[in-house]
């Protein structure tokens, strides 16, 4: 069992490597509408982090956005992953600005409406536990349009997306492990249309 996880683990952080929205993978991994429930949409001080990979003056202010994928594909509601961005709303359409604004809608949908092209980093394997359940991935991309940097993300993927049902919380069939995946094997083909090469 815990091997057949595994290989579901790493075919899904192949899918990740080669979209262009998060979102839609999951929904597409459950077969399911996923919803992005909005717990923080505010301006800060960026971070020397993101400043250097957002190629920003240190002690700018960005958007710092963060909420969770829920989903109800087993007849109830489930957090399955969280997603952080911190974007720089300045390089955006104006429209991508509005929109922004509503704090339902995830940033890829959004900027998918206009050129945007994700650009996967790192995919990590973790067990941490949190409120939420048992982490499974992290994830760090970085959006692009029009080949100019407009935001860096950060997102979770939880146990709930492999095993629905109430929280996994139990890590004892599972020691905390931390696995970089960058050659994950494509076990199986995303029904997801796979992008174009392209350059960061």
């Amino acid at each position: 069992m815990q091997d057949y996880l595994t290989e579901q683990i790493r075919t899904l952080s192949t899918w990740l490597r080669d979209t262009d929205s998060f979102t839609e993978t999951v929904a597409h991994w459950l077969n399911s509408r996923v919803d992005y429930v909005s717990l923080c949409h505010e301006y800060c001080l960026v971070t020397p982090e993101h400043a250097a990979a957002l190629d920003v003056s240190a002690g700018s202010k960005v958007l710092h956005r963060r909420g969770y994928l829920e989903s109800e594909s087993t007849g109830f509601r489930q957090r399955v992953a969280e997603v952080r961005a911190v974007v720089v709303e300045d390089r955006l359409h104006p429209d991508a600005r509005q929109s922004l604004e509503s704090k339902k809608v995830p940033l890829g949908k959004i900027l998918s409406r206009h050129g945007m092209r994700r650009h996967t980093h790192d995919i990590t394997r973790v067990s941490t536990v949190d409120a939420n359940g048992r982490q499974v991935l992290r994830v760090a991309a970085t959006v692009t349009m029009a080949g100019e940097l407009v935001a860096a993300v950060d997102e979770i993927v939880y146990l709930q997306l492999f095993k629905p049902g109430p929280s996994q919380c139990d890590t004892a069939d599972d020691a905390p492990v931390v696995d970089r995946l960058p050659n994950a094997r494509r076990s199986q083909e995303s029904p997801i249309s796979r992008r174009p090469a392209h350059h960061a």
